[in-house]
Formats: C-alpha cells, structure tokens, sequence
C-alpha cells in the first residue's frame, strides 16, 4: 500500500520533482506490521484499557521509530552545540562591546560574505562531491575553527585586539560608527560571531534537512518532520540549563584568578561543542548506512553517476572554452554561471523557491530589527558576561521547552489547520508580539532613562517572551511545513534552491535589516531613539511574510494537502485493515 501510495503522489507531482523513496517496501512492511499491533494487543481505537489515549496519540508513529529516533539523536546534538553557541557569541560580542549596537556591522560586513562563500562552495561542489562528503567536510571545518578559538584566539585575545587603534578611530569617527569600530577592534570574537551564526544556517537548517528530504518519503513528511525536533529541543533546554550552571555555579578552584574564571568555563562550554561534533558525524554515518542497506545501495550509486557525469561535464566544458578561444585568437569565452551566481539565478526563475527565499528573507529582517532592540535592553540590564550569559541560560531552556510542547501539537496542528495554516503560525506571533513589545518599549522610553526605568525587568523578560514563542513556532512548525515543500520539488530544488534559501535567504534578511539599522544609529544615535521607526519596519517586513505565504499556498497548497489527507486516510484504512485481521 504504500509503495503504491507512493508511486501515485510520484504521478501527481510528475514534472515538478521526485518524491525520495528509502526503505520503500521495508517501511510499507513495518507500517503493515504496527497497524496490526493495536488490535493484537487489544487495546486499540475502543478506549479499552489505561494506555488507549498514548496507543492512539503514537499509532501514526508505527513503523517510524527506526527513523525518528537516529535523525531526532542527530537534531540533538547540533542544536546543543547551537545552544551553547548561541548564548556564547552574544555574550562575548554584547559584553565585550559594550552594547547590541555592533550587531548590525557583524551581519553586514560579516556573516553576509561567510554566507556568500558557502552558497557559492555549496552549489559549485554539490554535485560533484556529493551532499554526504560536503556534509563532512563543513562539519570538520567548524570544528577546527572553534579548537583555534579555544585554544589560541581567546587566549590572546588581549594580545590581538588592536585597542590603540580603535581608540584612534573613536576619537576622528561619529558615535554612530562605535559599533563598527568594536567588530574590527574585538576582531577574534567577531570570527567566533560569525562562525556561531553560521552554524544554524549551515548545519542545522542545510546540512540536517538535506539529509532528511533525501532519506524521508513525502507520505511520512507531515508526521515526522514535526516531532524531529523534539531532540533538538530537548537538547536547546539542558543547553540553557548547562549554560546558567557553568555561569553561575560551576568554579574551576580556589586558585584560579578572577580574570582567568571566564575563560575556563569558556573552555569547559566549547569542549561540549566539540564533543558534539563527534555525536553529529557518527549519528549521520549511522542514517546513512542504513539509508544505504534499505535501497540496496541504489542511492549510493546514483551519487556516483552525478558526480562522474558533473566531472564529465566540466571537463567538457572546459576543453569547449579551450576550443573557442583558440579558434577566436585567445579571447576568453562567457562562462556560463556557477556557484553564487546560479544558485541566485536558480531562484529567480522558480517561483515555489522564489516563495521560500522570501519567507527566509523577511524571517531574518524581522528577527535581527527585533532581537537588536532586545539584547540592547539585556545589556543594559546585565552587564557582566557571567550574568549575561546565565540570563540567555533560561532564555534557551524555556524555548527548548516550548519548543518540545508545540511539536508534540504539531501532528494535530497540521490537521487543525492545514498546511497553510501551520506555515501561516510563525509570522503571525511575531507580529502582534512585536507591537507589544516595541509599544511597550517605546512607551516607557518616552517616560525617561530606559536603562534606569523599574520596568527594564519587565521588558527583558517580555524581549525574552516573544524571542522563545517566535523561535518555537518557527522550529515545531513553520520549518517542517516548509520543508515539505521541497520533497515534491526537483533534485536541483532541494539541492541549489534550498542552499540559496536557508544559507544566503536568511543573511540577505538580517544584512537588509542591519543596513536600515546603521542607518537608523547614525540619524537617531542609538537604538532607543529609533524604537518607533524599528517597529514600523519590523511590522512591514512581516506582513510581505505572510504574503509570501499566502502566494506559497496558492501554488503547493493544495496538492500538499490533499496528499496529507489521503495519506491520513490509507493509514487509517491500514489501520483498519489489521484489526480485521
């Protein structure tokens, strides 16, 4: 039944793409085998017995559990590391810097040509390495830098940082370019910024659901995607409680100088990061040998074939260049685009992605116009980076846990309200939240010294509030709809189109959203002042988000929920089927 399943959604979807099949027959047997088991047991749909109510909830998940539980093991170990480096970059970047102000020079000047350099590699190399090796060798990549950063940079950062020079530039520059100096100044902590920032865009959003489009069936999409990040989760809230225990209760001993504490917890936190460099590379070795053993190997040997056939081409190509120029007196030939250029070009044309990289787009702006605000209030408010990094303790470890609850709603969500709906939840939250916390800021601005108003308790606290429901809806249910939409997409799609979206989409937001900041620091002089004009932007960028999605819907939404309902029917019928039996 589910091949069959299977190879009629490959029908409905005919010339857009493919729907990736592992383990076809094997899962379509065990999804079989669990539909049974309900009725063997005698406690099936009938409400017999005290554990009816979590057969019912966990019988889509029959026949599933082989792939939920390594990909969710993998989510938890990146989204750890991502915990721990969330909290750590703002922390070394607000603290040493003295104020959120730099942020928006970081994203611009920064993370956005990071951003470039890895699309660029990313699409160059796809093809010819194949995702599986680029995954290792990204991985690898981040975990040697943060060794030299352990190890050497922050070590000396003191000997490194050209402080005289900064001090050379305040003094001839407007304030309005202080953060600007602190990024060049504070250079070491800039790279671990970028570095962290990377991460989630890189690994956790690229790297992981590449993987998982390619070993996941569009029928099982809408009832795993969603509960995958429950590790992850799981892993961002014991990050946030590791982080408030290593920050404030954790000491190295008696003999360690104070100005030498920070920085062995430092290293206590990034031995943690590495350690789970090493859980992420064996849990993918692990997925993907088994991904390997249920096809028979076919995927293994498709890879091969792409990457024989890309290597053909660009030595074909290049004895054509060779060719031409010879034949028109060593003038160089047009290249045709590659890398950044197609990818970007890629998006253009196709207006399901086109759809997507907007969403990333106005995801990103709204994010760094909010976040900037926020963290400027939480410095004002914690000061120290012990403090600092154990209030970003509790941030995490309430998004983790917010997070868990609402992926385990998301199955019935997607029910409830569709796809479109669910897709729909994330820009919706941010943008009444936003009113209340910009309103709520700009109010209490108006009424004297923000840094010294009684109410800075309250607006860290609401900043942190909006922070982990945006964050949760966004993980638990606006990702996993919008990864859905990839699996009827083409292999280029998933591949080209989906490196530009989640790497380059989100940086080109929050490089647009940190140019208007600039600008908005050096018309207003510092971000208070500029409060109501950050709301206004923040608002209008997350309206266009709900238009992308709304115009996402009128071209997927449809097929993709009609092929969810049928798909909850077979099982149903499945389900039926062995309590007959």
């Amino acid at each position: 039944a589910a091949a069959a399943a299977a190879a009629a959604a490959h029908g409905r979807f005919g010339g857009r793409g493919r729907i990736t099949h592992v383990a076809t027959h094997a899962s379509s047997g065990s999804a079989d085998a669990g539909a049974a088991t309900p009725a063997a047991g005698g406690g099936g749909g009938g409400g017999g017995g005290p554990f009816a109510f979590f057969k019912t909830l966990f019988a889509p998940l029959d026949g599933l559990w082989g792939k939920i539980i390594p990909m969710a093991l993998m989510f938890y170990w990146m989204a750890f590391a991502n915990g721990i480096l969330d909290a750590l970059k703002d922390t070394l970047v607000v603290t040493a810097f003295g104020g959120a102000e730099q942020i928006p020079y970081l994203t611009v000047y920064a993370v956005l040509p990071a951003s470039l350099a890895f699309v660029a590699i990313f699409a160059k190399f796809s093809a010819r390495w194949g995702r599986e090796k680029l995954f290792y060798i990204m991985l690898s990549f981040f975990m040697a830098f943060f060794a030299l950063f352990t190890l050497v940079l922050y070590p000396n950062a003191d000997v490194l940082h050209p402080v005289a020079l900064s001090v050379q530039l305040a003094a001839g520059l407007p304030s309005g370019l202080a953060g600007g100096i602190a990024v060049l100044t504070n250079w070491t902590y800039s790279l671990f910024y970028v570095s962290s920032e990377l991460w989630g865009d890189v690994i956790l959003s690229l790297l992981f659901w590449g993987m998982a489009n390619e070993t996941t069936r569009l029928r099982d999409a809408s009832t795993i995607y969603p509960l995958l990040g429950v590790g992850a989760n799981v892993a961002q809230a014991s990050s946030g409680a590791l982080m408030k225990w290593v920050s404030i209760s954790w000491q190295p001993g008696p003999h360690v100088a104070p100005g030498d504490v920070w920085g062995l917890k430092l290293r206590l936190l990034m031995g943690v990061v590495m350690l789970c460099g090493v859980g992420i590379a064996t849990t993918h070795a692990y997925i993907m040998h088994q991904a390997r053993r249920a096809d028979g190997g076919l995927k293994a040997a498709q890879d091969a074939a792409a990457a024989e056939k890309a290597t053909l081409e660009a030595a074909a190509e290049k004895a054509e260049r060779q060719a031409w120029e010879k034949a028109n007196g060593g003038v160089a030939q047009k290249r045709k685009p590659t890398g950044l250029v197609d990818a970007v070009q890629y998006v253009m044309r196709t207006p399901e992605v086109l759809c997507l990289a907007t969403m990333s787009i106005a995801q990103g702006l709204s994010s760094i116009l909010f976040q900037v605000a926020w963290k400027g209030q939480l410095r004002m408010l914690h000061p120290t980076p012990e403090a600092y990094s154990a209030f970003m303790g509790d941030v995490q470890l309430a998004s983790g846990c917010v997070t868990c609850v609402l992926m385990l709603l998301a199955p019935w969500l997607f029910k409830r309200l569709g796809w479109a709906g669910t897709l729909g939840v994330t820009p919706k939250a941010a943008i009444v939240l936003g009113w209340a916390f910009f309103g709520t800021s700009i109010w209490v601005a108006q009424g004297g010294a923000l840094a010294t108003s009684s109410l800075l308790p309250f607006l860290a606290w609401g900043g942190a509030l909006l922070y982990v429901i945006e964050r949760a809806a966004k993980f638990s249910l606006f990702k996993p709809a919008e990864e859905m939409v990839y699996i009827t997409l083409s292999e280029e799609s998933r591949t080209k189109g989906k490196a530009a979206v989640d790497v380059l989409g989100s940086q080109v937001g929050k490089t647009g959203g940190s140019f208007l900041q600039q600008g908005l620091l050096l018309a207003f002089g510092s971000i208070v002042a500029a409060l109501p004009m950050l709301m206004l932007g923040h608002s209008g960028i997350v309206l266009m988000w709900l238009w992308a999605v709304k115009r996402l819907d009128n071209l997927h939404g449809e097929e993709l929920s009609r092929f969810n309902t049928e798909m909850d029917e077979e099982r149903e019928g499945e389900a039926k089927a062995g309590k007959g039996e």
